[in-house]
């Protein structure tokens, strides 16, 4: 039963990156960047196999002047901040599928087989390893005592971060169909808070695992399982006091910690929601992206140029937004008022093959048989954007 869901939730991914491509199958016209944004690359490292290889969508982690980060052959590697320098690599043997997150000197990483193993910041060395329900393709969260991961089988499962055993584990009901993906929980002091296949954002209690509220953020409408999907995919997100979440084919809305709803308005997407500047920005599933106030939910802009450009999550980075597409550009977006101000391309230079009727993205993925567009998640850092490409290259972008 559980590999069977894993293949109809496979086939939907499959499904939305193809109507995706589709969709852009465009002369790749790219509207002007030429604002204030001045994107350079500070350095740029090739860590092996990247997320594109596996559809995963593995983000690097970072502390103070640290990066750490995963490839999906199975290596962990700690890098320099400032100068891109490797300091350690750990080979784990295994497939990596979610990761990396850090929490007090513990890095936190998931293997295909279904296994979450706890290294040692300091070295790579490791810690523990325990069995998970099922796969887990997003990062795990820890508070001082445990550790919350959620599996692609719908469950939330909490570990003792000192041995890896099991605490407690919950499991909702998962729909026929899915997208094949989970958010990383969302961590306070009293609850585990994270969304379902099923369009709902749940609460649970921390110590005990059991629910304490539940807000339906999709609900399912159409007559085949394809209409009638809804996920909410991205992690939920907070400023310290309100919760922030949103559904594919359903709804973006503020939440209290006491599960009362302040807001709620349009907005189906894959991806999670992103706070600066009072305002809630989000990528919605059509490529656009919609700026939204961060009190009231009244939308402001909606950046409508990069549509069929296959969009990532957009990330906040002093005064703009960086959101990465399918074949390797980094967009800088004004969080004012939306508009382009600048943009980097991170595709390695072509060798060059060219088939003729193809765009030049799609003319990269022929002859070399690699994905170079951007999937995983930016982090904005001190230092500047690090961005991980699919095709495995982790890049320090400044902005002059």
């Amino acid at each position: 039963m559980q590999s069977r869901h894993w293949f109809k939730s496979l086939f939907i991914t499959a499904c939305a990156a193809a109507l995706a491509a589709c969709a852009s199958t465009n002369d790749r016209v790219l509207p002007d960047a030429s604002g204030e944004a001045k994107p350079d690359v500070v350095w740029r490292i090739n860590l092996g196999e990247g997320p594109g290889v596996t559809y995963t969508r593995l983000k690097a982690a970072v502390d103070g002047d640290t990066v750490y980060a995963a490839d999906t052959g199975g290596t962990v590697t700690a890098v320099e901040l400032a100068s891109g320098d490797r300091l350690w690599t750990k080979d784990l043997e295994q497939p990596i599928l979610g990761g990396v997150s850090f929490s007090d000197d513990q890095l936190f990483v998931s293997l295909r087989e279904g296994t979450l193993v706890a290294l040692s910041a300091d070295d790579g060395s490791e810690l523990w390893r325990a069995m998970l329900p099922s796969e887990a393709v997003a990062q795990a969260a820890a508070d001082e005592q445990r550790v919350f991961i959620q599996t692609v089988d719908g469950r939330v499962t909490a570990l003792e971060r000192d041995t890896g055993a099991q605490a407690w584990s919950y499991e909702a009901g998962m729909p026929v169909l899915s997208v094949r993906g989970t958010g990383t929980p969302l961590i306070t002091d009293r609850l585990v808070i994270t969304g379902y296949a099923t369009g709902k954002l749940v609460a649970l209690d921390k110590v005990l695992g059991i629910p304490r509220w539940d807000i339906r953020l999709g609900v399912p409408d159409g007559r085949s399982e394809l209409e009638r999907l809804v996920d909410v995919d991205g992690s939920p997100v907070s400023d310290g006091r309100i919760i922030f979440a949103a559904a594919y084919h359903g709804k973006v809305a503020a939440v209290s910690e006491m599960g009362e709803t302040i807001w709620q308005e349009e907005g189906s997407t894959y991806t999670s929601p992103e706070l600066a500047l009072g305002s809630v920005y989000l990528t919605l599933d059509d490529d656009s992206i919609q700026s939204y106030d961060m009190m009231t939910g009244a939308k402001a802009w909606l950046q409508t140029e990069l549509m069929g450009r296959g969009l990532g999550q957009v990330t906040a980075t002093g005064t703009y937004l960086a959101v990465g597409d399918e074949e390797g550009y980094v967009h800088f977006i004004s969080q004012v008022d939306g508009g382009i101000e600048g943009r980097i391309m991170l595709r390695p230079r072509p060798l060059h093959i060219n088939y003729p009727h193809q765009p030049e993205a799609t003319n990269w993925r022929l002859s070399r048989g690699r994905d170079f567009g951007i999937r995983s998640n930016m982090l904005d850092t001190d230092e500047g954007l690090l961005v991980y490409t699919n095709a495995g290259d982790l890049a320090l972008i400044e902005l002059r």
